[in-house]
């Protein structure tokens, strides 16, 4: 289960080594603010969770939660799509022979793309 925003926040003050009262301070907010998005009885407005991540030096994203995405694949074309899903149903010791392969091929300019 993923740790809720008021768990992220808790976790990311701690880890910069900041007690709930200084990072409120450097903020902008009270204690009991701070101590009530800790504990997930309010969420932070927009621009306080700017505020917060920028002091504890982070992405909005990360404080979110959002930070493990990862920003889509964009292929070249159709045969890299299809060299990925042919990739992707072998085992490690198929992907590794697949990658030697290939690797091989590069060598040989009827191979290769021109520059």
């Amino acid at each position: 289960m993923e740790p809720s925003l008021g768990q992220r926040i808790s976790h990311y003050r701690k880890k910069a080594g900041l007690l709930q009262k200084e990072l409120a301070v450097a903020v902008g907010i009270s204690s009991q603010t701070l101590s009530y998005y800790e504990n997930d009885k309010n969420d932070p407005p927009t621009e306080i969770l700017a505020k917060l991540a920028e002091v504890l030096n982070i992405t909005s994203d990360k404080l979110l939660g959002l930070g493990h995405l990862n920003p889509p694949v964009v292929y070249r074309n159709r045969n890299e799509y299809t060299l990925l899903r042919a990739l992707r149903v072998l085992n490690s010791f198929g992907q590794e022979r697949a990658l030697e392969y290939i690797s091989d091929l590069s060598e040989l300019s009827k191979y290769t793309a021109k520059k």
